[in-house]
């Protein structure tokens, strides 16, 4: 018999590679290397409507808010490894429910939005208690720091606007005027820093520019903007495009939309891995409301995480090592631990206020590595010929 080899090329439905893979075999043996696989490892209860998960950038605190409490039982604390509650804090405040949250650069500061209250809320990590309370706008979502972290930019849902503070003496040095419902913000850094504000219930993205943000312009991106978080290398900004179930890939040199990647129905938050490689997305509507989104910034292929018990994914952060996504179930009332170490991604070396996801801002010194922004059209990514959605389980 031949000890010739074979050269065969087969179409596969894998987890994370692509669905095609070559491999070189002798007659009566196949071997095909096999693609990472991501897994769900641990979920717990959580409070009621848990809006976001955000974890420190030194990686020992993971915090939840509960949007559905109102006056205590504001915010969850959780071991990050085990995901058994350490602590909460109450706001006692009659009109507090907690929405969105991101850390101080140091992990020292939790800086949490008050959204009925209309205010901030800051909070001690060591001791889980409110040390002080900021007014700001009209039902403010989310918050975000600068990459230096000298200033906290708000997004006010009721205001018309995001408003801009210092945080040592928390004076307001901007307030930037949006479309209606702004929601999604971003917030760059250097010389020439930009500030992005999405208004939910239109399609246009607010942009200032400039050391005192005196520029201003206003350009469509794509329908309900909901969430947005900076690639690490500071050079795209990616949309969680609600209407549509898309992700959108947006160009920070010159303001423009260079491609809509199709994911999950009604994408929530999201996070970018620090090689810049893969993005992250929790997904709400259904029928993808027990999945996230995982979408490959090389190839800009999604894939699907299956995430059993979770009904509406909501929130989501990406661990500083690499190698943990969280997630919450705004109806199950669930937080979720997903295992992405399998995917080799390499942490950063200096630690920074971006590592929450929910901050959606990374130093401009981090490593980068994004993939170049493609102008081809997007194929219509998620499923596989005649199998439906590709589903990771």
């Amino acid at each position: 018999m031949s000890s010739r080899k074979w050269v065969v090329v087969a179409a596969l439905v894998a987890p994370l590679g692509g669905l095609l893979s070559v491999a070189t075999v002798t007659p009566g043996r196949l071997a095909w290397a096999a693609p990472p696989s991501l897994s769900v490892t641990k979920t717990v209860e959580t409070g009621s409507m848990p809006k976001a998960v955000t974890v420190s950038p030194d990686g020992k605190s993971l915090v939840v808010t509960n949007f559905g409490f109102w006056k205590n039982r504001n915010l969850y604390w959780y071991d990050p490894v085990t995901l058994a509650k350490v602590g909460q804090t109450d706001f006692d405040d009659k009109d507090g429910n907690a929405v969105e949250a991101v850390f101080s650069p140091d992990s020292k500061t939790l800086y949490t939005s008050n959204f009925n209250g209309n205010n901030v809320k800051v909070v001690d990590v060591a001791t889980k208690k409110v040390t002080k309370t900021v007014d700001v706008g009209l039902r403010p979502k989310i918050v975000v720091l600068s990459p230096d972290g000298t200033k906290l930019m708000v997004a006010n849902w009721d205001s018309y606007s995001s408003t801009i503070y210092d945080t040592k003496d928390w004076k307001q040095l901007y307030k930037l005027k949006a479309g209606e419902h702004p929601r999604g913000i971003a917030i760059t850094g250097g010389p020439n820093p930009k500030a992005y504000i999405a208004g939910f219930e239109g399609d246009e993205l607010d942009i200032y520019e400039g050391a005192d943000f005196g520029t201003h312009k206003k350009i469509k991106a794509c329908r309900h903007i909901r969430h947005m978080t900076l690639s690490p290398d500071s050079k795209i900004l990616y949309l969680s495009c609600y209407y549509h179930g898309q992700l959108g890939v947006w160009d920070i040199a010159t303001d423009k939309m260079t491609k809509l990647v199709q994911i999950g129905q009604e994408p929530k938050s999201s996070a970018v891995s620090t090689d810049g490689r893969w993005v992250f997305i929790a997904n709400f509507g259904k029928p993808d409301q027990d999945s996230i989104s995982v979408v490959d910034t090389t190839d800009w292929k999604q894939r699907y995480i299956k995430v059993p018990k979770m009904d509406q994914g909501c929130g989501l952060a990406l661990s500083p090592d690499q190698k943990t996504v969280w997630v919450t179930g705004w109806n199950s009332r669930t937080l979720h631990s997903i295992d992405v170490g399998p995917l080799g991604i390499k942490p950063a070396a200096v630690a920074s206020a971006s590592a929450s996801a929910s901050a959606s801002v990374v130093a401009s010194a981090a490593p980068s590595g994004s993939a170049k922004p493609s102008t081809s059209a997007a194929p219509k990514l998620g499923t596989a010929p005649g199998k439906g959605p590709i589903k990771l389980e």
